[in-house]
């Protein structure tokens, strides 16, 4: 690793003087072949928690930690800090009678370049819990001095130890949104309410399985979107100032087709987690809906700085903002630089299609029924929220233009 951190390049770097701090928490990059391989996942995905629980602060942003695994997977990462306080985290063994797993925590102020905090704690089970609040306290504390109890008490975690186990084993399934992916995480939430029936973290992340569950079945049933916001609101109910439940209320609502409803929720999730890219995301998302689109663009492309190396569906999202903006070329740009496009190829074969390009709409277009044979363009109208006829029809028309069947 490159020992000077002063002088960060490249453009993350590039940070205004006026802004408030951002932090970069480095997850655990390599692991010893002597850690058993379990305890660095479970490192891992604590540090997403983590980082997810500091989004909610107004005091500094964070970068995102789809796009902190992402930086940090290069050999010259360091060359492009956008952060002014980096955390670097590793997992080694501490080798007595007993081995163990430990986590080393560092957090360093990119500017000087100096180390400012250091520390090592024990990964057990039981103590996880404690390790996720002590290590938000401490961060909140180095970068941004005395901060009121009432900050510090966001961050904390509840529910039995067990339960958190298995809520972060469910997190190990990161941004992959596939059925299996998605079927396997619910198992292990399902686990932990079992352990902790009042966990609202748990009970927010398997709303949101659900969610994407229906999103990935592509079915007229909404019977999972009605069991993803019951869960949410039973997370809602236990902790009412956690911005997870309140996202995950919206995130089904809006599938439910209550725009407005869905709206109103964001935007109350937002005020209880102003720096969190996701609940950007999800703004973004439901005023593409609401057919405003110079609002969407400037959600989504401060979600995609808060972010930068995002997941899949920011820029699904942000494809779907340019396309209704008539921006194709910007829009088939952005759709292209998923990883995985799924469900998103359709919207790739309008927008070439949009750009007379059919022998790249025809290639969207197979692709997109090779992965889904039953799509039709009136199965599409029956499931997604569209309230605004000519917005509907700019869509519609694009699909039919590129070959898609308008249905029976």
């Amino acid at each position: 690793m490159r020992t000077d951190l002063s002088q960060p390049t490249g453009t993350f770097a590039e940070r205004k003087n006026d802004t408030i701090p951002r932090l970069l928490i480095v997850p655990p990059r390599h692991s010893s072949p002597l850690v058993d391989a379990q305890d660095h996942k479970i490192a891992l995905s604590l540090v997403t928690d983590v980082t997810l629980s500091l989004c909610r602060s107004r005091l500094y942003e964070v970068i995102a930690p789809h796009s902190a695994m992402k930086l940090t997977s290069g050999p010259i990462w360091e060359e492009m800090l956008p952060a002014d306080y980096v955390v670097l985290t590793d997992v080694v063994l501490c080798q007595r009678e007993l081995p163990f797993a430990l986590m080393s925590i560092d957090v360093v102020a990119t500017g000087p370049g100096r180390r400012i905090y250091r520390s090592e704690v024990e990964l057990r089970s039981g103590a996880l819990q404690g390790i996720h609040d002590s290590f938000c306290a401490v961060l909140a504390d180095k970068i941004c001095g005395e901060i009121g109890a009432y900050e510090l008490q966001q961050y904390r975690r509840t529910g039995a130890a067990s339960a958190y186990v298995h809520y972060l084993i469910a997190m190990q399934r990161r941004d992959r949104n596939d059925l299996t992916s998605l079927l396997r995480a619910q198992k292990s939430l399902e686990r932990s309410i079992q352990l902790s029936p009042d966990f609202a973290p748990a009970l927010a992340q398997l709303a949101r399985t659900k969610t994407l569950e229906w999103l990935e079945r592509g079915s007229a049933d909404r019977t999972l979107l009605h069991d993803a916001r019951h869960l949410a609101q039973r997370a809602y109910c236990y902790a009412p100032n956690d911005s997870a439940s309140l996202r995950e209320i919206g995130h089904a609502t809006l599938y439910l087709h209550d725009l407005p409803g869905a709206r109103e929720l964001f935007e109350a999730a937002h005020e209880f987690a102003p720096n969190h890219a996701d609940l950007l995301v999800d703004q973004a998302d439901v005023l593409t809906h609401l057919s405003r689109h110079d609002e969407a663009e400037a959600k989504i492309s401060r979600a995609l700085s808060l972010n930068p190396l995002a997941p899949d569906d920011y820029y699904w999202i942000a494809g779907a903002v340019s396309f209704f903006r008539g921006e194709y070329q910007q829009a088939l740009a952005r759709l292209s630089a998923m990883e995985s496009p799924g469900l998103a190829l359709r919207l790739m074969a309008a927008c070439a299609a949009m750009l007379h390009d059919k022998e790249a709409a025809a290639a969207y277009r197979e692709q997109a029924l090779a992965r889904d044979p039953a799509f039709t363009v009136e199965k599409w109208q029956s499931l997604y929220p569209a309230p605004n006829p000519a917005d509907t029809a700019h869509y519609l028309d694009a699909l039919l233009l590129a070959g898609f069947s308008r249905g029976a």
